[in-house]
This record gives structure tokens, C-alpha cells and sequence, in this order.
């Protein structure tokens, strides 16, 4: 339970080795490789410029045919629309895949047909705006090729916006009686016009024109009349679509044929590239090249027989991290808290040199989600869900993982259930047996439910606190796990103890902020170590130390208080006379300003009472969706004893209850999920993780074959989910 050991590997080898050393180690996938040191080798490795221009030029026309497949493909993986398809191959079938070759020869059908199909496409749209431009022209029986009037009669052909028709032709008529308008077809709006003027007043209604919305509309290339040259778009139109209706045959045929392989080839392309790329990471002299990177020293086996075959031509050596060294983290948990590190990595990883988080906040997460959720039906429901998504589903590994903490969760949620007499949110006096296992009705006892949500966040924020002090003692820093955090415990126990025996309430108070308020100032520090004086002034400071202890133990026990006076005499001798005391002063008042600081644990704790709040709504919620099925269900009775055909309407009332009752709780599940989620996990980052983790470790990610769809298995199994 803890982060997994690393080891700093280096390989040494003569170049006439690397190509095979980087497949292998790729092969092997346990080497996480890191940029060589600066003075390691002389210069760092160059891939073979001709090499990646070549890949990249095949991943071009590979991602072509991907992406021109794809848009035919249709999944038969169940929900699909949600979840993306993984492509299943063995070991053998991917090596198998050439990068030079394997489906390149697909590209041309695929150019042939995309390029036909745009152009097919570009022709359609052109027609079709054509056809809608002639619509409005169908009814002028005057071919097109002699829109150009005679040789006096001019003729202007255009569209007008319908409500300026009329203003229009008052204003034609105004300046000559030698000008006609025939007026077509409206289309969206805009009058279809052919306006006849004679020659000597062209100018006159072309500047009448110009003052208005007419748009001269011409139609370059046409000759017939408009009626049919529309019907020749339209008759093309429909010929493009036939065609295009062919093509699209031939690309769901080849779609059907090459998609999961043209996949696979991109994938293999990739693959291939981050061979030649990750050697920009290496040094290089001459002859000799060296790799450096960490490995997981459970998974030093596998890298070692990855590379025996090349042991005569390459030096492998093994070392323990460094101080300055920052090693990738792998997470080492047992199997049942592996799922709540989904958790931990939505944080971030620790640091090599931190503690794992994920056995710390296990317990109370679990915890947390069971309340939140709080219904035996509920957990039930979640546990089968998040099964048949691992299991029935081809989803991602951390996906998969994700369903296992939902499973976890919704065995937390039955356990909460049952202490919180939950089950479906049943309203009504449960059996027995069962109401002898409830420990708590929330409904009833809300102030119990309350404390005891506070009780948790108590121990948690504590619990973080212990774990602060734990972890600096670790680190040697002895002095800040005593006075910073375990004298924030001293005051917590004394507010326990005020609590739970009032009558040692002052006692308690007194010397729990006392105490708090020393231990945060580490006045005992600067009495006795911090301060650069002679012995006599380290006396001074000393002494007033004890004088305020005594006066705080006066204080608490109520006795008459001449140590006050005494404490107030030193404080106001040594202030003027010692250095000593003037620093352990100064330091009491920051203590006491330290324990006013921790009034922000009050604001930390109380946000756990919403673990009650959501208990609370979703047994709310589940109520009503209850009251309102047995509502619905009521009236089926009385159809029932009717008999007759009205039984088949009691029983479609039942079947309308059932349904109320089943989508109501499944949305009610749906909805306290994200809630059950997202403040637990909340209270872990905000509230615990504050008290003692940093984070910001970086992820172990060997070098070897990744993919988002493709997923390799040793033997020719199309096995379910998404493994390596």
C-alpha cells in the first residue's frame, strides 16, 4: 500500500544494436524513458529525417482512409453513441500490419470515390440554387437567350421585394407613360419583374430602378425558356443523386471491407513513428548510444529478459533514486482499494518521496458514498448497473476501474441502508426483522443524524492532522509534527473532553487553548535554542514560560491568581531587559493568533453535515415517487372488482405504476450519483488532502504500444474491454 520502488536504468550499447534494443524495450513496455542528461554523451540521437518524412507521408493517406471510412462504419457494440468502439487484434495479426503496403492500396478507391462524390456534390448545390433562382421565372414563356431586348425596346429583368411592387410602378408611370412591367411568380419573398422601356428613356427607368431594392437577375449560359431549363436541373439533380447514391454504396462496401484494418494501420503507423521520434530522448557518440529512464523494480524481470538476446552488445545498470532525482510513480495497492484510486489520480499522483493517499481516504469514502446513496435498493441497483457496464460492455480499463469503485460504493450504500431502515425509500413500517437493524431513522432523529455527521467530519479532518505529524516525523522534522499539528489535536481533546463532562468544561478550555496556542507560537524553541543571548537572558525567557504555565493552570483551576500579577511583572521587566523574553512574547501572541486560525476546521467540519443533506433528498425523492406509484396504483382496485373489461384497465393503471416506480427510482439513482460522487471526493481534496498532501507526481508511463481503439491480445481471442 504504498508507491511502488523505481529504479534509474541505464543501457549502454554499440548503434549497430539500437533498432533492435528500442523494439524490444517497446516490446516489453516496462521502461519509462527520460531525456538524457546534458554531459551524458556528446550530442543526443537524431531520427532519420528520410524515415519520418516517410511515415508521416503514409499517416496522411492512412488518416484519409480512416476518417473517409469511418463516416460509413456503423458499430454493432451496444451504445455506441456513448461509447467508443474498440478494434480487437491479436499480437500476430497487428505485426503482421506493413506501414509501406498494407491498405495504401485502398487510397486511390477512396480519392476516386471522396473526389467524385465532392464534385458530384458542388454540381447539386449549384442546380439546386439554379432551380430555386427559376422557380419565379417558370411562368414567362420568353426563352432566356433573348432577354436582351430589340432594337427599341429595352428590356430589364430582375426580383423586387413584394411590398415595394406597387410604389414601384407608380414611380415607372411617373416619369414616362413608355414603360411596361409584367410581374412573375413571388418566391420567398422577391417578385419575379421583366420591364419593357423604350430606348429613349432607358436612362430614365434604370435610375428608377437603382433608387430601389431591383436586382438585375441574368442567367449566363441558358438559352430556353425557363420553364425547362429548370426541368434540365431538375433532371440532373436527380442524376447527380443516383449517382451519388451509387458512390455511397461503393464507399459503405469499402467501409465494410478495410475500416477495422485501416484503423489498425494508423495505430501500427503511430507506433512506428514513436520508435524513430523516442530516440531524440538518447545520446550518441560515434558507435555508441545510451538510454536512460526508470523502471518499476517488480517489473526489472521483464526488462531484463526483454534485452538478454543483446546482452554481448549492451551494458544495462541499475541504480536507487537519487536526491535529486524525481522518479515516475506507480501506484502498489491490494485489489479490493484499486478502484478508489481513481480517486488519488483525479488529485494527482503523490510524489515518489509522498505518501500514497489511497488507503487513507479508502475507508472514508466509502463511508461517505454509502450515506449519500442510504438505500439497500439503491446500492443494489448501482452494483448490478456498474457490473453489466464492466462486463457486458467493451469500455476502457478506466472505465472499468471507475464501475469497480461504483461497485464498492454500492455495497457502502446497502450497509447504509440497512442502519438508515432504507430500502427503496419504503415509507411504511418495515418487518421486524429489518426495523431491528436499522440503527438510525433520519427522518425522526435529524439532530442525531446531524451530529453524526459532524462526528465523521471530526475524525476525518483529525485524522489528516495525525497523518501530517506522522509524515514530517518521517522526514526528521520532529519539532513541526509536535508543535504544528499534534497540539491541534490537544485542542480538539479538550473541546471532547468540555463535551462529554461539562463540569470539566473551564479546565478543559483553559488548558486546551493554552496548550495549542504554546505549542503553535514553539516558544519553547525560542526560549531555549532560537535565541542568540547569554545564558541569563535564556533564563529570563525561560522563566517566563513557567510563570505563564503555572498562571494558565490557575486560571483553569480557578484559584486565586497572584501568578498573574508575577506574569504580567516579568513580562513587563523582560520585555525591556531581555531578548529572550521579548521573542517567546512575540512568539505566545502568534501562537494565540495560530489557534484563531484554526476556525477555519470549524467551516471544514460542518460542510460534512451535507453527507445528512443527501441521505436526506434522495430519501425524500424516493418517497415521493413512491406516494405518487401507490396513487396511480390506487384506482386499479375498484377496475378490478368491476370485472369485465375493466380489468384490462386496472391492469394498465398497475403497468403505468410500475413504470412510475421504476423510471422514479432509477432517476433518482441517476441524479444522487453524481452527488454521492462529487462531494465525497470533495471532502477527501478540499478537507483531508489540505491537512497533508501535496501531490504532483508524475505518472509511470513505459515506453510501449498505446492506443485509444486498438487493443492487442497474445493469441487470436476477440476478447471483451479494452486490455493491453
Amino acid at each position: 500500500m504504498a508507491v511502488a520502488r523505481m529504479l534509474r536504468v541505464t543501457v549502454l550499447g554499440h548503434t549497430s544494436a539500437l533498432d533492435e534494443a528500442v523494439e524490444r524495450m517497446r516490446r516489453a513496455g516496462a521502461l519509462d524513458i527520460e531525456t538524457v542528461a546534458e554531459g551524458t554523451a556528446p550530442a543526443y540521437a537524431s531520427p532519420d529525417p528520410a524515415e519520418v518524412r516517410r511515415l508521416e507521408e503514409y499517416r496522411a493517406d492512412a488518416v484519409f482512409i480512416r476518417d473517409f471510412l469511418r463516416r460509413y462504419h456503423t458499430s454493432d457494440q451496444p451504445f455506441s453513441s456513448f461509447i467508443s468502439e474498440k478494434l480487437h487484434l491479436s499480437e500476430d495479426e497487428f505485426a503482421a500490419l506493413e506501414v509501406d503496403t498494407t491498405l495504401l492500396h485502398v487510397y486511390e478507391q477512396c480519392q476516386g470515390v471522396a473526389d467524385s462524390m465532392a464534385e458530384l456534390r458542388r454540381e447539386r448545390g449549384r442546380l439546386q440554387a439554379l432551380a430555386h433562382e427559376l422557380l419565379a421565372w417558370e411562368p414567362l414563356r420568353l426563352e432566356i437567350g433573348r432577354w436582351v431586348g430589340t432594337e427599341h425596346v429595352a428590356l430589364f429583368t430582375g426580383v423586387i421585394p413584394s411590398p415595394e411592387g406597387c410604389a414601384t410602378r407608380e414611380m415607372l408611370r411617373e416619369i414616362t407613360p413608355h414603360v411596361s412591367v409584367e410581374e412573375l411568380a413571388s418566391v420567398g419573398g422577391k417578385t419575379a419583374w421583366v420591364v419593357m422601356a423604350h430606348r429613349t428613356v432607358v436612362d430614365e427607368v434604370r435610375a428608377v430602378l437603382a433608387g430601389t431594392d431591383f436586382a438585375d437577375v441574368k442567367f449566363p449560359g441558358l438559352h430556353d425558356y425557363p420553364a425547362e431549363e429548370r426541368a434540365v436541373a431538375l433532371e440532373r439533380i436527380a442524376e447527380i443523386d443516383e449517382r451519388l447514391a451509387v458512390l455511397d454504396g461503393q464507399a459503405q462496401t469499402l467501409s465494410e471491407q478495410y475500416h477495422d484494418d485501416a484503423v489498425a494501420l494508423v495505430e501500427a503507423i503511430d507506433a512506428d513513428l514513436e520508435a524513430v521520434t523516442v530516440r531524440e530522448h538518447f545520446g550518441t557518440t560515434e558507435r555508441a548510444f545510451v538510454i536512460t529512464g526508470w523502471v518499476s523494480a517488480k517489473r526489472r524481470g521483464v526488462l531484463d529478459e526483454a534485452l538478454e538476446p543483446l546482452a554481448d552488445t549492451l551494458d544495462v545498470s541499475y541504480e536507487d533514486p537519487g536526491p535529486g532525482d524525481t522518479p515516475p510513480v506507480e501506484l502498489e495497492n491490494p485489489r479490493f482499494l484499486r478502484p478508489f484510486e481513481v480517486l488519488t489520480d483525479l488529485y494527482g499522483r503523490p510524489r515518489y518521496d509522498e505518501l500514497d493517499p489511497t488507503p487513507l481516504l479508502a475507508p472514508f469514502f466509502w463511508v461517505f458514498f454509502g450515506i449519500c446513496i442510504g438505500d439497500v435498493g439503491y446500492g443494489l441497483m448501482l452494483i448490478v448497473a456498474s457490473w453489466l457496464i464492466k462486463k457486458k460492455l467493451d469500455v476502457a480499463p478506466g472505465v472499468k476501474k471507475l464501475m469497480d469503485l461504483f461497485i464498492v460504493g454500492g455495497v457502502g450504500a446497502m450497509f447504509a441502508g440497512v442502519a438508515l431502515g432504507s430500502y427503496f425509500a419504503w415509507d411504511l413500517e418495515l418487518p421486524p426483522l429489518l426495523e431491528s437493524l436499522r440503527l438510525i431513522n433520519p427522518m425522526e432523529e435529524l439532530p442525531t443524524f446531524l451530529v453524526f455527521s459532524i462526528a465523521l467530519g471530526v475524525l476525518q479532518v483529525l485524522f489528516g492532522v495525525l497523518i501530517s505529524a506522522w509524515n514530517l516525523a518521517r522526514k526528521g522534522d520532529w519539532a513541526s509534527a509536535v508543535f504544528d499539528q499534534a497540539s491541534t489535536v490537544v485542542l480538539f481533546a479538550a473541546i471532547a473532553v468540555a463535551v462529554l463532562v461539562p463540569s470539566l468544561s473551564t479546565v478543559a478550555i483553559v488548558l486546551g487553548l493554552g496548550l495549542t496556542a504554546l505549542g503553535k507560537s514553539r516558544a519553547i524553541d525560542v526560549a531555549l535554542r532560537e535565541v542568540e543571548a547569554p545564558a541569563w537572558d535564556k533564563g529570563l525567557g525561560a522563566a517566563w514560560l513557567a510563570v505563564f504555565v503555572g498562571w494558565l493552570l490557575s486560571l483553569a483551576l480557578g484559584w486565586s491568581a497572584p501568578l498573574g500579577w508575577m506574569l504580567l511583572a516579568i513580562t513587563v521587566a523582560g520585555m525591556v531587559v531581555s531578548k529572550a523574553t521579548r521573542r517567546v512574547v512575540a512568539a505566545m501572541l502568534g501562537g494565540a493568533y495560530a489557534v484563531y486560525g484554526l476556525s477555519s476546521l470549524i467551516g471544514d467540519i460542518l460542510s460534512y453535515t451535507r453527507l445528512a443533506a443527501l441521505a436526506l433528498s434522495a430519501t425524500l425523492v424516493g418517497m415521493v415517487f413512491n406516494l405518487l406509484a401507490r396513487l396511480v396504483g390506487a384506482g386499479a382496485g375498484s377496475m378490478f372488482d368491476k370485472g369485465g373489461g375493466a380489468i384490462v384497465g386496472g391492469v394498465v393503471i398497475m403497468v403505468f405504476a410500475a413504470l412510475i416506480f421504476v423510471v422514479g427510482h432509477v432517476f433518482n439513482v441517476v441524479i444522487n450519483l453524481l452527488s454521492a460522487f462529487v462531494h465525497p471526493a470533495r471532502l477527501q481534496f478540499v478537507e483531508f488532502f489540505g491537512k497533508f498532501y501535496e501531490g504532483g507526481g508524475r505518472a509511470y508511463a513505459p515506453f510501449a504500444f498505446r492506443s485509444k481503439t486498438l487493443v492487442l491480445h497474445a493469441d487470436s481471442a476477440r476478447q471483451e474491454g479494452a486490455g493491453t
